[in-house]
């Protein structure tokens, strides 16, 4: 009988995770106005978590929410909802990358949006 291979929580597992998951997280924190300032001040902080156990991860993400980012709530909210779905230090690296990933993704969309605004609307 062949050992199983251990694997990711569920939510870390699920194949839209760095798809649907984003889009809706990035519009949530849109709608709460979250500055993309705000976001690469996140994963900038996240990059002293990786290779860390889980249970220093999940509660440097509760003092982020609580501390750091007390002033936003949406982005507070969204960082202990996430820290109380790590499971094992396989989930670690893919929550700090889908975090990383809500900044880059949010970077890109504002940079679209500028540049949408400069052509004009309608037509030929």
């Amino acid at each position: 009988m062949a050992a199983s291979r251990p694997s990711p929580a569920a939510p870390f597992a699920n194949r839209e995770l760095n798809g649907e998951q984003l889009l809706d997280e990035l519009s949530e924190l849109r709608n709460a106005q979250v500055s993309q300032k705000q976001l690469e001040d996140l994963a900038r902080a996240l990059k002293d978590l990786e290779g860390r156990r889980v249970s220093e991860v999940t509660s440097r993400l509760k003092a982020l929410a609580s501390n750091r980012f007390a002033g936003q709530p949406a982005l507070g909210a969204l960082l202990v909802r996430w820290s109380t779905k790590l499971k094992s230090e396989l989930d670690v690296p893919l929550l700090l990358g889908h975090l990383e990933r809500l900044a880059l993704v949010s970077a890109m969309l504002s940079a679209t949006r500028r540049g949408a605004d400069r052509f004009p609307r309608g037509g030929r």
